[in-house]
């Protein structure tokens, strides 16, 4: 059965927008990403779907998550419907659909990263935030990317944006968790690698994240290092400013 693939645009190609470029094959994306001479040249149409993949990086305490490439790329392109897989603090869909009433939204949060810690695992499951027509048309339209296996999650906007900081403060805390007991281990005169192997006999723990390498015994990762902190300066989370604390002193200056 022939048919006409449908009009999909994926603005941003870092990181995300490249591995996501590549999940979506079969749709045959367009890739628009302004500050990379490959892929700036900008097609003068509108697309049925947009998936924003740009960065929304840490400026400061003032600017805790810049959603301002957010802003621009929904500016820029013109689509039915935008799915932003960039993380963005929770309410950030709303201020959008302020800011654009003629516009839909569908906040998607992804799971890709650039190490065997992210990239050796499946996941077999799409979370979809935002008004449940919009989700749903996202999932008519992923179906054809992904077989019935895959699981889809239809939630508010606001959970869905709240997901992913809660996904990448976890990793955050579990790896700042595990340095501790390195330090502990070496204090004790335990072996750290003995001591991580019984840790995960437990069914109870999941194993990822669990390595400390001794060069470098702390949390430094791009998407860690800006999400952690806008959430917890954000909402004033006083446990994980706390952890923030303990890694800072472990980064050398």
């Amino acid at each position: 059965m022939n048919r006409e693939s449908p009009k999909v645009l994926i603005v941003g190609y870092g990181i995300v927008g490249h591995n996501l470029a590549s999940e979506l094959a079969v749709l045959e994306p367009y890739i628009y990403d302004k500050y990379k001479t490959e892929f700036n040249t900008k097609k003068d149409c509108k697309y049925k779907y947009a998936f924003i993949c740009v960065d929304t990086p840490y400026i400061d305490k003032n600017n805790v998550c810049d959603r301002s490439q957010v802003i621009a790329a929904v500016e820029e392109n013109v689509a039915d419907i935008y799915v932003i897989k960039s993380a963005v603090l929770p309410g950030t869909a709303s201020m959008l659909k302020l800011k654009f009433p003629d516009k839909h939204f569908v906040i998607s949060p992804e799971y890709y990263g650039n190490t065997q810690h992210c990239n050796n695992f499946e996941f077999n499951f799409t979370i979809l935030g935002g008004e449940k027509e919009d989700c749903c048309e996202i999932q008519q339209l992923l179906q054809e990317v992904y077989d019935a296996r895959h699981t889809f999650k239809i939630v508010s906007a606001e959970t869905a944006e709240l997901a992913k900081y809660m996904e990448n403060c976890w990793i955050y805390t579990k790896v700042a968790y595990c340095n501790q007991f390195y330090d502990l281990a070496k204090q004790i005169g335990v072996d750290y690698e003995d001591l991580r192997e019984c840790f995960i006999l437990d069914p109870r723990v999941n194993p990822s994240f669990t390595f400390v390498y001794k060069n470098h015994p702390y949390v430094q990762s791009h998407c860690m290092d800006k999400d952690m902190p806008a959430i917890a300066e954000t909402y004033d989370a006083e446990l994980l400013k706390d952890i923030i604390k303990f890694n800072k002193k472990r980064i050398p200056n």
